[in-house]
C-alpha cells in the first residue's frame, strides 16, 4: 500500500470515527481514491505520445522510444530493454503501469 493511500486511509478512519461516517461510505470513499490513483497513471502498452511526453522527466523523443519499443511486459521493461535510464525510470514509476489481459 503506497503511503498516499495510507494516509488517506487514516485520515478517512479518524473522520468516520468523528462524523459516525458508516463503515460502507468509508470503504466507498478508499475505492474511489484507488480508481482516481489509477486514471491519473499512464498505460504504457495504449498511451499515444502526447500523454508518454507529458511523464516527469520524458521528452517527446524518449515516447517515440517507448512507442517504438512496446509491448511491455510490465514497466520495469522501460530499462530491461534500453528504451530508459534508471534515473528516468525512477522518476516516473509511480506514473506508469502496464495492463494485464489485454491483447
Amino acid at each position: 500500500m503506497s503511503s498516499r493511500i495510507a494516509y488517506l486511509l487514516a485520515l478517512a478512519v479518524l473522520a468516520a470515527g468523528l462524523s459516525g461516517c458508516s463503515l460502507s461510505s468509508l470503504e466507498k470513499t478508499i475505492k474511489g481514491t484507488t480508481a482516481a490513483q489509477k486514471e491519473t497513471r499512464v498505460e504504457l502498452n495504449g498511451a499515444g505520445r502526447k500523454r508518454l511526453a507529458a511523464l516527469p522527466g520524458l521528452t517527446g523523443a524518449d515516447a517515440d522510444k517507448i512507442i517504438a519499443n512496446r509491448p511491455y511486459a510490465n514497466r520495469r521493461d522501460l530499462v530491461r530493454k534500453g528504451v530508459l535510464s534508471e534515473a528516468q525510470f525512477e522518476k516516473l514509476k509511480d506514473s506508469v503501469y502496464v495492463e494485464h489481459g489485454k491483447e
